[in-house]
């Protein structure tokens, strides 16, 4: 997912950071989907793309995620999450330096790597234990990274569908090309790139994640 902009009118203010706001009332949104698609702000027209509006979003409280069930429920979907790379990279140097390594969902090998959450909004976190890791003044660990526009506060069910999970990402495991995760992520911050876009495709069934730097 990229950054969305809206366009200078009255309706909608301009900006990221109004466009998230923007996902998270209601109100706004019902209101921007009675629009003509002229007059709808970009983001959410990239947003929306092919899908059809369902008719019966006058009181919704989430009409972006009905609007995801009504066209993709059962079939396939598609998303991109942009993150910092500076913070991505210190997260997963944190796991890389950890001395213990906590094991996600069917692992037996602790090995360093990322986890990428969904549950309060969307995010990257360290699967690295230390007793002294610092922790912010609302007590969530430091060594965690949100996707733009989807960070503490919001729902990503919009995009990601209903349930929460967890994923891991192995940082130091070879791909086939002889690279790894943290190697690429190095690699990319000392040449200037500033952002981490994770992709994901996936049903009910499956998923698929792949990444690039830029």
């Amino acid at each position: 997912m990229t950054n969305p902009t809206a366009p200078d009118n009255n309706d909608t203010p301009a900006g990221p950071d109004s466009a998230a706001a923007t996902m998270n009332d209601p109100d706004q949104l019902r209101h921007l989907l009675t629009l003509p698609t002229e007059q709808r702000p970009d983001w959410l027209n990239n947003f929306l793309g092919t899908m059809t509006i369902p008719p019966n979003l006058d009181t919704s409280t989430n009409p972006l995620l009905d609007i995801i069930m009504a066209n993709t429920a059962h079939g396939e979907k598609n998303c991109t999450l942009v993150f910092p790379l500076a913070k991505v990279l210190a997260t997963a140097e944190h796991a890389a330096a950890a001395d213990e390594h906590q094991l996600g969902y069917g692992e037996t090998k602790p090995a360093p790597r990322l986890w990428w959450v969904k549950d309060d909004g969307t995010y990257l976190m360290s699967n690295g234990q230390d007793p002294t890791d610092p922790r912010d003044a609302d007590g969530n660990l430091t060594h965690v990274v949100h996707a733009d526009n989807w960070g503490p506060g919001t729902d990503a069910r919009s995009i990601l569908g209903g349930d929460d999970f967890r994923q891991s990402l192995n940082l130091t495991t070879p791909l086939d090309d002889g690279t790894t995760l943290l190697g690429t992520l190095r690699e990319a911050a000392a040449n200037g790139a500033t952002r981490f876009l994770l992709k994901a495709t996936f049903d009910d069934t499956y998923m698929d994640l792949t990444y690039i730097t830029e």
